[in-house]
């Protein structure tokens, strides 16, 4: 994420995830499909709060430690998380950062963005009629003091983690998610506001109600 600039930013404080109920695991990874149409009925604030969780939510903390629900090579964390947000319950359309620490959205840019990103994903209309675009970038310092050029295979690997959770949770929610690895670096980059180089988008999820 860039640097805070001083300027007044909006905060948007998530109610903690409802961590009960729910499908059972074994139906939710056979019921895993990716959706590509959605019924452009908005996915409700609450429903967001579960997702974030269920991809790098904090689980357990221990002392002065926090673990979350995804793995990550010697727990640098290297992955952020950004929405592109359509269509939601209780948001305003933009662009919004995830911060995990206080389970919270910070937005980063108001507006409907469904075209510019519809765009920067080859005109695959699934980006542009989802409620909202999980986009994950990586701060690729944070992993390579340590682990040099392999740091590249561990950050990808980890926002795979990050993807599946997400993909395990909408399914659990009654919710469709299709994971887009076809896009243009530079133009979703400038979408966020990441030079490219120090911080870089690497993968990014289409998740909304499916059309049934």
């Amino acid at each position: 994420m860039k640097e805070d600039t001083g300027e007044d930013v909006l905060k948007v404080k998530l109610d903690p995830p409802q961590t009960s109920g729910g499908g059972q695991i074994w139906e939710i990874i056979k019921n895993r499909r990716s959706v590509r149409s959605f019924a452009g009925r908005p996915v409700s604030k609450d429903e967001l709060s579960n997702l974030l969780w269920a991809t790098q939510g904090i689980t357990a903390r221990h002392r002065n430690f926090s673990f979350r629900a995804a793995p990550s090579a010697s727990a640098l964390y290297p992955i952020e998380t950004y929405l592109v947000v359509n269509r939601m319950q209780g948001l305003e359309p933009g662009i919004y950062h995830y911060e995990i620490e206080s389970h919270s959205l910070a937005q980063l840019k108001k507006g409907d963005f469904s075209y510019v990103a519809n765009q920067a994903a080859f005109n695959q209309e699934t980006m542009g009629a989802a409620d909202m675009i999980f986009v994950w970038s990586a701060i690729f310092a944070r992993s390579k003091w340590k682990y040099k050029e392999r740091a590249y295979r561990y950050i990808y690997i980890e926002a795979g983690h990050i993807a599946q959770n997400l993909a395990l949770a909408a399914i659990a929610l009654g919710l469709g998610s299709c994971p887009v690895g076809a896009f243009d670096d530079g133009e979703v980059n400038n979408l966020l506001g990441l030079d490219g180089i120090d911080e870089s988008v690497v993968y990014t999820t289409a998740i909304g109600r499916p059309r049934t």
